[in-house]
């Protein structure tokens, strides 16, 4: 509903200065069918001259205003149209009024304060000091007071329903309906299904990977020999023994090949497990690398030129495309 309401206060202004309040023009909400949390809106239009200024700090301030309502928000706006200033002011109020019947409340009313550039702010002088109202051109304009008419949330009001007793809501209201009992049933079965399926899962997982209780599973050799040097180098206060870690994965190669792999065995081996063909140079330098530690005096060049980071990189990669394969 929109109400326009042409309010014009002028009190005293400063001597000869042409600023005033021209209109306060107020646009309202509907006044009935509120219900407890409901939120509506009142927007104030104030149209000044001259130099009158809005004085923001006696603006109502959001919260609580009564028992039943609060200021949610307030806004302001400025602009100019025909040489003429204009305030635009929205409020927006929060009902919390739980009626029994139907019943009117008010919205209170709140007074807007106008002051000039060079005066001074309302209220803001010393003690003895004459009221700057009837000096410094100090405006006042009010906005009145809205009525509300709050609804009910229960269709039948208690007054002369039954004149010849005592009236309790209990007399009148339907009791709460009975709680039903919701089956769980379906949710536990879903339930059950969810935990075989990822139990499932997880069995499967540990078996690809190889690990407990599937740490000795047949064809995954060099699995469990990356297993191995990792958890020697893990061990060892220093570096791990070279040789040790070399024998590991030797011994890796032959249950792999079902016999005893040599550096000349290296093509054949690639040849009947295809899938560590992209290994090639790798495995060359591996088995060169262990002919020198094992078959010649000079054991740190083998470890100069196939290092324990490499050997163990060339396990990580072995058991790689071993799971993959499988």
């Amino acid at each position: 509903m929109r109400s326009w309401l042409a309010i014009a206060f002028l009190l005293v202004s400063a001597g000869g200065s042409s600023a005033a309040i021209d209109a306060v023009n107020i646009y309202e909400p509907r006044k009935f069918g509120y219900f407890i949390g409901d939120i509506l809106e009142r927007r104030v239009e104030v149209i000044t001259s001259g130099d009158t200024q809005l004085f923001t700090a006696a603006l109502p301030r959001p919260g609580p205003l009564t028992y039943w309502l609060d200021l949610v928000s307030i806004k302001h706006t400025e602009r100019e149209a025909s040489g003429r200033r204009i305030y635009d002011i929205t409020l927006k109020y929060q009902i919390f009024y739980s009626a029994l019947e139907a019943k009117r409340l008010d919205i209170p009313a709140f007074p807007l304060r106008f002051i000039n550039p060079g005066s001074a702010a309302p209220d803001a002088r010393a003690p003895g000091e004459p009221d700057a109202s009837s000096q410094l051109g100090n405006y006042t304009a009010s906005v009145p007071a809205l009525g509300l008419v709050i609804s009910p949330l229960r269709e039948i009001a208690v007054d002369n329903l039954m004149p010849d007793k005592t009236i309790e809501i209990s007399d009148i209201m339907r009791p709460d309906a009975v709680a039903q009992e919701i089956s769980t049933a379906p949710k536990v079965q879903l339930l059950a299904l969810s935990a075989a399926v990822l139990a499932v899962s997880g069995i499967l997982l540990l078996s690809h990977y190889a690990v407990w209780p599937f740490a000795r599973r047949a064809k995954r050799p060099f699995t469990q020999a990356e297993r191995q040097i990792r958890k020697r180098q893990f061990a060892a206060s220093g570096e791990a023994p070279y040789g040790d870690l070399l024998l590991i994965l030797h011994r890796a190669f032959d249950q792999s090949a079902g016999r005893r792999v040599f550096a000349a065995d290296v093509p054949e081996f690639i040849a009947r497990h295809e899938r560590f063909a992209g290994l090639s140079p790798k495995l060359k330098s591996f088995f060169e690398s262990s002919q020198l530690y094992f078959f010649s005096g000079d054991r740190r060049l083998a470890e100069d030129r196939f290092p324990s980071s490499e050997l163990t990189r060339l396990a990580g990669d072995l058991a790689r495309e071993e799971r993959a394969a499988a």
